[in-house]
């Protein structure tokens, strides 16, 4: 485990096709749980030069701060090389909508899921 909060969890995991940083959001999405998670996203990436899938699990997440999410963006602008695709998992339309802009204004390869069900439909191994 990479980080563990009380608002995000980051774990390295090889589950898919290749290595991936999966963020496990918990509540609120705060400034400082931005600023946690994307150092060790950081730290994660400068240990490994591949490219990696990042998967945000937003399923237990109730919302963001703005600052929060500009900060997040600040680092998908820093680390975007290393990025292969972004995969999104949330039941909320608020939320998967807020990803998608995220997404397309970087142009990221990305896939937006529902449930984790979904994401084991396309990806097996994601068990």
């Amino acid at each position: 485990m990479l980080l563990n909060s009380p608002n995000v969890d980051v774990v390295y995991d090889k589950r898919l096709d290749l290595p991936c940083i999966n963020f496990k959001f918990k509540g609120k999405f705060t400034q400082l749980a931005s600023e946690l998670s994307t150092e060790a996203w950081e730290e994660a990436f400068a240990k490994d030069p591949s490219k990696f899938i990042l998967i945000w699990d937003c399923s237990a997440m109730t919302g963001f701060e703005m600052s929060a999410r500009k900060h997040w963006l600040n680092q998908m602008h820093e680390l975007h090389p290393q990025i292969d695709r972004i995969i999104v998992i949330s039941d909320s339309i608020l939320i998967r909508g807020a990803a998608r802009l995220m997404l397309k204004l970087f142009q990221f390869k990305s896939e937006v899921y529902n449930t984790h069900r979904e994401v084991w439909d396309h990806y097996p191994t994601f068990v």
